[in-house]
């Protein structure tokens, strides 16, 4: 996707969220700045979890007793005594990974029986692209026919947050902005760490960085016209350094509730915590995790392998959520999982699985409906491409979670009403 002039200068001014005014909080007031925003449902927080490369989703939930799966994954299939039961049909991957102890997805399981996950079954969209950059691209948009520019949750920011002064309402913990926030009156930070997201001075003149910051946002005062648009620069560098200190200020003295496992989104997941239990108004935070693409060796015993990867996620997870319960900050967050689609239902001779269609997807907070939302996946009655059959649409998925939990037109924002999935507790507090 191309930038445009005015994408590039609003990114390059901070990746902040645009606004009218230089916010007037610190850190201290930005912990009762919830009340002042503009969801139906002020103080909540979505947590989203893109899966990247199309995650597999037959080898992650589990049709156990339907006797042409093993048939059908004759290579990699997951072995019965391996499942963690949801139910008479369907379990998790519980696979142990590389000479350890713990099943692929016991995290996973744990937060289940604690009935705070709900599992949807059979998620897409028609006529599935099997390309992983256009359907990432349907499902950054929550738009088949890519006719819109915006993500699906930055046209929600823009409806519900536009004008907010808070540059950290909405936050990717990524080296890179995810379409799915791209928005036009809101420009989203992106950041791995607490430590890269702040203005680089000089280090040579430690005692000159004031100085420096301020001759920054001084440099930014003049107005530039930007798509018809007077937008004033000098507003988003101000922003950007306000942002940045606040962040800085969250991880002092943090101690985690949670066993975050090492790599890349145990940290950000972490880093996720941090934020949330600072109070600062986070309304969504998003993050990516890939590798999921396995075409060949999927089932290899290492962490890159399928399983090793939902151990990954799983723990990832329940560690969030142990870390939030520790801080009494777990009430109001939702998580929830997306790819950008699922697997062939037959594995390939490489003891890997091509490109398919749909998969299922989770969702994890105190304010789930726990249980199966559709059925076990026919592995004999396909479409005409051999692939899975889709028994809810992506649009479904998304519009249950903007009506129920941010409190959003999902109509107005996906372009028409879509049928209520009901994984959502609509009289949750």
């Amino acid at each position: 996707m191309s930038i445009s002039r005015r994408d590039f200068l609003l990114r390059s001014a901070g990746f902040v969220t645009v606004s009218a005014m230089v916010p007037r909080w610190s850190v201290t007031g930005a912990r009762n700045f919830e009340e002042s925003l503009g969801s139906a449902y002020p103080g909540r927080t979505l947590v989203v979890l893109e899966l990247m490369g199309g995650n597999d989703g037959l080898n992650t939930v589990v049709p156990y007793t339907d006797n042409a799966y093993s048939q059908v994954r004759s290579r990699i299939g997951i072995p019965a005594g391996s499942i963690l039961q949801l139910d008479s049909k369907l379990g998790l991957n519980g696979m142990i990974v590389n000479g350890g102890t713990k099943p692929a997805m016991g995290g996973l399981k744990a937060l289940w029986d604690a009935n705070r996950v709900a599992l949807v079954e059979g998620i897409g969209y028609p006529n599935s692209s099997l390309s992983h950059f256009t359907s990432r691209d349907i499902w950054h948009t929550a738009d088949p026919t890519l006719a819109q520019r915006n993500g699906w949750l930055g046209r929600f920011l823009d409806g519900y947050v536009g004008n907010n002064a808070n540059p950290l309402v909405c936050a990717a913990v990524s080296n890179a902005l995810p379409r799915t926030l791209l928005a036009s009156k809101v420009s989203v930070p992106s950041f791995v760490s607490i430590a890269t997201y702040s203005y680089s001075t000089d280090g040579a003149y430690p005692g000159d960085k004031s100085n420096q910051i301020n001759t920054f946002v001084a440099e930014g005062a003049d107005q530039y016209e930007i798509e018809n648009t007077l937008e004033q620069v000098s507003v988003l560098s101000g922003l950007a350094i306000s942002s940045s200190t606040t962040l800085q200020s969250v991880g002092n003295g943090y101690v985690a509730g949670g066993q975050y496992p090492a790599g890349s989104l145990g940290t950000g997941m972490q880093l996720i915590a941090q934020i949330i239990n600072a109070g600062v108004g986070a309304q969504i935070l998003y993050i990516t995790f890939g590798g999921f693409d396995n075409h060949a060796d999927e089932d290899n015993a290492g962490n890159n392998g399928h399983n090793g990867l939902l151990l990954t996620v799983s723990d990832s997870i329940k560690a969030l959520f142990d870390d939030l319960d520790a801080h009494g900050k777990s009430h109001n967050v939702l998580l929830m999982t997306w790819s950008e689609f699922g697997r062939r239902v037959q594995d390939n001779a490489s003891r890997g699985t091509d490109h398919g269609t749909s998969a299922p997807q989770f969702v994890v907070g105190n304010a789930v409906k726990p249980g199966i939302y559709g059925t076990a996946p026919s592995l004999t009655q396909l479409d005409a491409n051999g692939n899975l059959l889709i028994q809810n649409d992506f649009r479904s998925y998304y519009g249950t979670i903007l009506s129920d939990w941010l409190g959003a037109d999902s109509s107005a924002i996906l372009g028409q009403a879509w049928p209520n999935v009901g994984f959502l507790n609509k009289s949750y507090v």
